[in-house]
């Protein structure tokens, strides 16, 4: 496991969390969420995150396991605060 699938999982969880809520609050349709949702995630997949050297790194599935769960707890609980 590479420390790009931590990213890649936590930005999934990330945009799925937190951009949804902006879009309804600007009114977006569904069908431009769906569209804003799949260009953001496709951006950061095949822009962003190969592009950064340190995640191109090894980590154990037991570390990455736990960080992903970590940022999810952490960006559910932002994200009710938010709401």
């Amino acid at each position: 496991m590479k420390w790009e699938d931590v990213a890649l999982s936590s930005s999934i969880i990330i945009v799925l969390t937190l951009l949804t809520p902006y879009l309804d609050k600007i009114g977006f349709s569904f069908w431009l969420k769906t569209v804003c949702g799949t260009a953001v995630l496709f951006s950061i997949i095949y822009i962003v995150l190969p592009k950064i050297k340190f995640l191109q790194k090894s980590v154990t599935k037991k570390v990455g396991w736990l960080s992903m769960i970590s940022i999810l707890i952490f960006v559910l609980i932002l994200g009710d605060l938010i709401n």
